[in-house]
């Protein structure tokens, strides 16, 4: 069935990954960034960024579908799909790893997320579609230091 799919159908499975992904770390994460992370996190900070996120995932899935090209496409990789499923995927096992402790997410990042990017990039390549992903690390790692960590 996979092999049926096109990119522009298997964006939209994006932003189901995400709602199910925020399914598993909602109820927790707040707790575990607190005693990890930065303990200015709130629920609050996590629920602002997390509803924009199922947002942009949506307008982002919309806008690829309606203007599938080159530049549209590699503004999706950059700042939204490449973030938010293989730089979260890191941050969640990373993270993980260094607190000795589960970092709620990281089984829909790793069971999801992962098999999802492989999928969509795969697709965008086949479609002569693909972007470059070291720009999306490069905003993850902002994203992640200005929003957990608090560092800037």
């Amino acid at each position: 069935m996979i092999e049926r799919l096109t990119f522009v159908q298997a964006v939209w499975l994006f932003c189901s990954a995400f709602v199910l992904h925020i399914l598993e770390e909602w109820p927790r994460l707040t707790g575990w960034a607190r005693l990890h992370a930065c303990e200015r996190f709130t629920q609050r900070d996590y629920n602002v960024i997390h509803a924009t996120g199922v947002a942009v995932s949506l307008l982002g899935a919309l806008i690829v579908s309606r203007f599938q090209n080159r530049f549209v496409v590699f503004i999706f990789f950059a700042f939204v799909f490449t973030p938010a499923v293989l730089f979260n995927t890191l941050f969640h096992v990373g993270a993980s790893v260094l607190a000795r402790s589960y970092c709620p997410a990281a089984i829909t990042a790793v069971a999801i997320y992962l098999p999802l990017f492989a999928v969509i990039t795969t697709l965008a390549y086949r479609e002569g579609l693909l972007a470059t992903l070291v720009l999306a690390g490069v905003f993850h790692a902002w994203e992640v230091g200005h929003n957990v960590f608090r560092v800037w």
